[in-house]
């Protein structure tokens, strides 16, 4: 979904009185932020080590937590590209696996029909009237077309009207909303990736990324 959408989606997320749930994404960084914390505690509070076996210690959490994160947030990515795929399939998509090989050369047809009508489409209210006509003689594959038309031309309050007698499709629409704003709105973008972030503790201070790579390095690798 390119970055025209942008404005359409939000409008359509801020729209829910319900609140995204979080991410697997989120939960899991949650959950490494907290181990994380509790290690650094647990270190600092260990009195009878040498401060620089501490702080070697330290550098190895800090490293494991930063490579668990970069785990998840990969993870979590290639997670949401599935998911959208599956979710623009479904808004956007014809199911024909159940129908019979002389019906689906029919549909084909059919759905072929229907997008090159709305294809040819190229104005807001002939986008508004075309789908009320299709809605009044029940003809979903071109309404569906037409929604689609809508979508990608940026005619917000089709896509609504489309939507609105469509309550599981508009449930889709803003599951596919949120995941296209975590990744396209540079706010959202900035705030999700924040979450996988882990910032170096004050005894590493100083140091550089090369320097706490030097220090958590197995002494049999620099032998090899």
């Amino acid at each position: 979904m390119t970055s025209k959408h942008g404005k359409q989606m939000t409008q359509l997320i801020r729209s829910q009185t319900q609140q995204a749930q979080p991410t697997t994404g989120s939960r899991k960084s949650q959950e490494i932020h907290a181990l994380y914390k509790q290690g650094l505690q647990h270190l600092r509070g260990q009195r009878n080590m040498h401060p620089e076996a501490r702080r070697v210690e330290i550098a190895k959490l800090y490293a494991n937590t930063k490579a668990s994160l970069k785990k998840v947030k990969t993870d979590q990515t290639a997670a949401d590209n599935q998911t959208f795929a599956k979710l623009e399939r479904s808004l956007w998509g014809y199911d024909l696996e159940r129908a019979t090989a002389v019906d689906r050369a029919t549909l084909d047809a059919t759905i072929r029909d229907a997008q090159d009508r709305a294809t040819a489409i190229k104005k807001h209210d002939q986008a508004a009237k075309a789908l009320h006509q299709a809605e009044q003689a029940g003809d979903h594959i071109l309404a569906r077309a037409i929604g689609k038309r809508a979508h990608d031309m940026d005619w917000h309050d089709v896509v609504h009207d489309y939507l609105d007698t469509r309550p599981k499709a508009a449930e889709t629409y803003n599951e596919a909303g949120a995941i296209w704003q975590r990744h396209n709105d540079t706010a959202a973008r900035m705030h999700d990736g924040m979450q996988y972030v882990v910032h170096s503790p004050e005894e590493l201070r100083g140091l550089t990324e090369q320097d706490i790579t030097a220090m958590t390095a197995d002494p049999g690798d620099a032998a090899a």
